[in-house]
């Protein structure tokens, strides 16, 4: 009688901490993405900002379209279900006179059944007239739409700000695309 309210909170303490860890790793992509500048000329600011962010958010997205390879870490191989992360995650770099700040965007895929739905109905930032329709496409960027297996979402936005040194840096040429 009691089973399917244990679980529930079960899913539900499991689907909470993956979110705060995935949080966390957000977060850590804000600051590589701001350390990725800082070793970057200015004109490659947003490209090493984007690659940065996408390495590290490789390892928390969920989803793929057909025709998304995955990610590819060499020596180890792909990281499965990570075709996504250069659709879920966005960097931009502000440049000040001292320092420089990183803001990363990541969509958050809630994969638990039953309460990530629940979670997504709760939080759900691309609400229009109160309803709400499980990876809808919207002007508003709600980039799961295509993905093969559908899952709601919820956007993590995190900045980290650091001190630029000194020394200028010449361009080196990033490689495009990672």
């Amino acid at each position: 009688m009691g089973f399917p309210l244990v679980l529930i909170l079960f899913l539900a303490c499991m689907q909470f901490s993956h979110v705060w860890a995935a949080r966390h790793v957000v977060q850590y992509a804000a600051y590589c993405a701001a350390r990725a500048t800082l070793v970057a000329h200015r004109s490659e600011y947003r490209a090493a900002a984007q690659q940065a962010a996408e390495q590290v958010c490789a390892w928390i997205v969920k989803g793929h379209r057909a025709g998304e390879a995955d990610k590819v870490v060499p020596g180890w191989g792909p990281i499965p279900g990570s075709g996504a992360v250069g659709r879920k995650t966005r960097a931009t770099v502000t440049e000040r006179p001292w320092n420089v700040e990183a803001v990363v965007e990541h969509d958050f895929a809630l994969i638990f059944p039953i309460v990530g739905p629940i979670i997504g109905w709760a939080v759900n930032p691309w609400r229009t007239g109160g309803e709400w329709l499980e990876q809808r496409a919207d002007p508003t960027g709600n980039v799961g739409a295509g993905d093969l297996i559908n899952h709601p979402h919820i956007r993590f936005r995190e900045r980290a700000i650091l001190p630029k040194p000194y020394v200028t840096i010449v361009p080196s040429g990033l490689p495009g695309g990672w």
